[in-house]
């Protein structure tokens, strides 16, 4: 029992123990695995033998020819069952495993998902056949060589192969293991005891320390971990000192990261008299009202009291604060005599939470509505309900507005994910302003047609603008599309451009309802949405603006807006234009 309390035998026995677990395991694992591999492999290879079999089927006319063929070709090692209807499930075969074989393809219900479901089915399966147990593997695959939908080819091969290469790799994960074991004896025993001497060294100074005998300084002898503790033994007294500065040195750097956090930090002591408080805290408290001030009180006495945090919101000064009310313990006494309050403004997160919720409702409701249109007038049109050509094509098209809505709001979440990403790739290079607003235009002709507003366009620029061409184009069409559908007919939406120093500068207008001042300064947020009652036709989901400011900024551009109630919006766009050698034929 003596020898049972040394670190040494401790530390070889467990090493020895951690060892051949561990190799125990691995065996299991690696049998298993190689176990499942073989046998996944001639499941494949079985698969694709079913596969030359169907290939040699449909390629030639004469079937029994074809299928005498196959029989010659997989037979001998493998077998191969061909059941072309519902009869050659019963057919009598003179040879005992074929008819085993055929008896288990008709009684395992897990093969007619060959006949009813068309899938490819391996299963392992063992028979009585001469006198002793015989383990197969047998595939079902589905044919349509026989234009029958109960035809099917049927491959079995013993697993004898198999069993002989897993006992072969069994024999060497043993054999490897057992030496990797001995090994590990040896290894463990030598580095339990290089690793107890000097341990044993420190103990008899550890007591000659606590009897007050000055030591000798311990020799180190490695430089690991053990050595480590010997040169702190050795340098404890300096240590100490040490030890007080460095706690200075970590008040003082406590204070000013507490100062420097975004977070409040407030503490109480047991008389709920404050004790430290950050520049966050100050603003905090300056917020709240005396009525909070008291109800902040009673929740630092109460996790006093209990010794359990609580989290608290409170709303100040329309600024919303989550509380995290910790208690500071005193382990004499196991009773709190203090708290921390730990203070988190929030009032951006929970406004950005009720925007995406917002957003989520919205995104919803567009998206059900097309979706429950498409499968109306497509139902409408499948059941016969519109039969004249006229109202075919009328439903069609009302098809087809819906599907570009759906792909319009698509690409509108993939443009903002990509955003978030900061995926949003840019080709920059010399592009003809005219040719962009002239083409942008040609999209918006019918609309402009149908909805009876005047539309003007002047240009008052020479050099060309350094932009993404096709992301410029997506700018200007949802900034005109939200002019089309913030007016109405007879009002006017013209573009026009000018030149500074450094920028070609776009100016979309429009004379229609104008914006609220509440909404101005918010209609570039993502999600936001200005009053929906106030648009023609169908809404957006508050993305594109906040879209087209993201591509505006990727240009090392800026956009603005002006806008009155019941006079009409302007946009302004600036973007980086080529120096004046580069100008416009």
């Amino acid at each position: 029992m003596k020898y049972m309390n040394s670190v040494v035998i401790k530390l070889w026995l467990t090493i020895l123990f951690i060892v051949t677990t561990v190799l125990i395991i691995l065996s299991i694992a690696l049998m298993s695995f190689f176990n499942a591999y073989l046998m996944s492999e001639s499941g494949h290879n079985l698969k694709q033998q079913a596969e030359k079999v169907e290939l040699v089927l449909m390629s030639r006319h004469d079937k029994n020819d074809a299928m005498n063929y196959v029989k010659e070709l997989i037979e001998n090692p493998a077998g191969l069952i061909l059941i072309t209807n519902d009869s050659d499930k019963n057919i009598k075969y003179d040879d005992p495993l074929k008819a085993l074989m055929l008896n288990e393809i008709n009684t395992n219900k897990k093969f007619e998902k060959v006949f009813k479901k068309d899938e490819t089915v391996v299963q392992s399966i063992k028979v009585n056949y001469q006198g002793s147990k015989h383990e197969y593997i047998l595939l079902g695959y589905p044919s349509q060589a026989f234009n029958n939908n109960s035809s099917a080819i049927f491959i079995y091969q013993d697993t004898n192969a198999i069993s002989d290469a897993f006992n072969y790799i069994a024999i060497i994960i043993f054999l490897v293991a057992l030496v990797l074991l001995i090994l590990t004896t040896i290894f463990a025993f030598f580095l339990s005891t290089r690793i107890t001497k000097p341990l044993i060294h420190l103990k008899h100074a550890a007591f000659k320390l606590a009897r007050g005998e000055r030591n000798e300084k311990i020799k180190v002898q490695s430089r690991d971990e053990i050595g480590e503790l010997a040169l702190a033994f050795n340098k404890m007294e300096e240590d100490i000192s040490m030890n007080m500065n460095r706690i200075y040195s970590e008040r003082n750097l406590r204070d000013r990261l507490i100062n420097a956090m975004e977070d409040g930090v407030l503490s109480f002591n047991m008389h709920l008299e404050k004790q430290l408080q950050n520049p966050k805290a100050v603003k905090f408290l300056d917020d709240i009202d005396s009525h909070q001030i008291d109800e902040l009180s009673q929740i630092v006495n109460e996790v006093m009291q209990y010794g359990d945090a609580i989290y608290h919101d409170m709303v100040a000064q329309d600024k919303h604060y989550v509380l995290i009310v910790s208690p500071v313990i005193n382990r004499d006494i196991k009773q709190g005599n203090g708290a921390v309050v730990i203070i988190r403004d929030m009032t951006e997160e929970r406004k950005l939470d009720q925007m995406k919720q917002m957003f989520i409702a919205n995104v919803s409701h567009e998206l059900r509505t097309p979706i429950q249109m498409l499968q109306g007038y497509t139902e409408a049109i499948l059941d016969g309900i519109v039969t004249e050509k006229r109202e075919v094509e009328e439903f069609l098209n009302i098809i087809l507005d819906e599907s570009k809505r759906l792909n319009r709001l698509v690409n509108e979440l993939l443009n903002v994910a990509r955003i978030d990403a900061g995926e949003q790739i840019m080709t920059i290079e010399p592009v003809d302003v005219v040719d962009l607003v002239n083409r942008t235009l040609m999209n918006f002709k019918q609309t402009m047609k149908e909805n009876d507003i005047k539309f003007n366009v002047a240009f008052h620029h020479t050099s060309l603008a350094l932009m993404d061409y096709d992301k410029m184009i997506q700018v200007l069409t949802n900034i005109i599309d939200n002019a089309v559908r913030y007016t109405v007919s007879g009002d006017n939406i013209s573009v026009e451009t000018k030149e500074s120093d450094k920028h070609i500068v776009i100016i979309i207008s429009d004379s229609g309802v104008g914006i609220a001042p509440e909404h101005i300064d918010n209609i570039f947020e993502r999600f936001y949405k200005v009053d929906q009652a106030r648009t023609r036709g169908k809404h957006g989901t508050g993305l594109g603006l906040f879209i087209v400011k993201s591509i505006i900024e990727a240009h090392n551009g800026t956009i603005s807006v002006e806008s009155a109630l019941g006079v009409g919006t302007t946009f302004i766009i600036k973007i980086p234009k080529v120096d004046g050698s580069n100008t416009i034929a």
